[in-house]
């Protein structure tokens, strides 16, 4: 192979630059390829050269080796489904942010009772009643940290296949700064580009995205910010229905994410939470089919665009080829409320997270 021959004439470069450089100062540095397993000087290019082949024809290699760097003053959320984030140290101060259960949070300062911690985009009060601490923290943080891959680019493609030489394994596009839980702790090299991938979930779905579109890191669950947007008893502009569905929607950041569950107590799916916060707050569900697929083509409801979308419509997202396999509650501002999957649950993020399929409102 070409690329083989050219990767011996660099190693025998690299000895001889190598050799003479040590000759001269009695000592050479080791380089260190970054996110990936540490292999200094000619090491990683002998390794490239007896794993050219294996590599591309499928094999798989490891994806980081670095250990975890636990933060000083780690804490883990010890609840059940989600833990409160105040503004201030009491209950009568307002919720502002909302960390998952087994979500990590660094203490900023320990009150008595309450802590100030910090995690994500949030910086709040909680109670240490549900907080694990101290070294048994420290401890639990090693135990749950994930593998997760945060998105570089733009607009990344997320495939079913590790494979580019089509188009038809596209299932959605995913938007720059999404985080995406790994599935597997490797890298894999399947198709003809020679294109190394990681295997990850986008909401539901597992897939592959791109190695080189991503960054890859170990991480926690962490907080979730509140959205001020459209504060409770004091939405202007839309209609009670629509407000009541938000404020509903809202008290369920966190709720785990549970395949063909409907329930906002034990968890729900994506289609599933937003039927049931549509039933909480007394809209009539029965006509209204379960899947995102079917509820993106039912003849009830009308399809609008997105600069005429309120609060309370539904964002339908999908694949390339424009089947929908995701929906969302429409916050208003640019921001759904969704049923995002395993690793957060219930949450907020950007409406432009994913390619929109379409958007349609059933509460005229």
């Amino acid at each position: 192979m070409r690329s083989k021959a050219l990767i011996k004439i660099f190693v025998a470069l690299f000895v001889v630059i190598s050799i003479t450089a040590f000759s001269r100062t009695g000592n050479a540095e080791a380089g260190v390829i970054t996110g990936e397993k540490a292999l200094g000087g000619v090491s990683y290019y002998l390794n490239l050269y007896y794993n050219e082949v294996e590599d591309i024809e499928g094999a798989s290699g490891n994806l980081l080796d670095d250990s975890v760097q636990i933060p000083d003053n780690v804490a883990i959320a010890n609840v059940n489904v989600y833990l409160n984030i105040r503004s201030g140290p009491g209950t009568e101060y307002n919720m502002i942010g909302c960390l998952p259960k087994d979500g990590m949070c660094v203490v900023i300062e320990d009150l008595d009772g309450w802590a100030k911690i910090e995690s994500g985009n949030v910086t709040g009060y909680v109670s240490k009643d549900y907080l694990i601490m101290g070294e048994e923290g420290r401890k639990k943080a090693e135990e749950i940290t994930m593998l997760m891959a945060k998105v570089e680019a733009g607009t990344v493609n997320f495939r079913s296949e590790p494979d580019t030489t089509t188009d038809d394994n596209i299932l959605a596009t995913v938007s720059r700064g999404e985080s995406l839980i790994v599935i597997e702790e490797t890298i894999v090299s399947k198709d003809d580009s020679q294109t190394l991938w990681v295997k990850v979930y986008v909401d539901d779905m597992e897939g592959y995205i791109a190695k080189d579109l991503v960054s890859v890191n170990y991480d926690w669950v962490r907080a979730v910010s509140i959205s001020t947007i459209l504060e409770t008893g004091n939405i202007s502009g839309i209609s009670a229905l629509r407000a009541a569905v938000i404020i509903e929607a809202k008290k369920h950041i966190g709720l785990k994410y549970v395949w063909g569950g409907n329930s906002l107590k034990t968890g729900a799916d994506c289609s599933g939470f937003c039927r049931a916060v549509y039933s909480a707050v007394g809209i009539d569900i029965s006509r209204l089919p379960r899947t995102s697929y079917d509820l993106a083509a039912s003849s009830r409801g009308r399809t609008v665009k997105l600069s005429e979308a309120k609060p309370g419509d539904l964002v339908f997202y999908g694949d390339s080829s424009g089947h929908v396999n995701h929906v969302a509650i429409y916050m208003g501002d640019g921001q759904i409320i969704h049923e995002s999957g395993r690793a957060y649950g219930c949450r907020i993020s950007s409406v432009y997270y994913r390619s929109i399929i379409k958007v349609r409102s059933f509460l005229d």
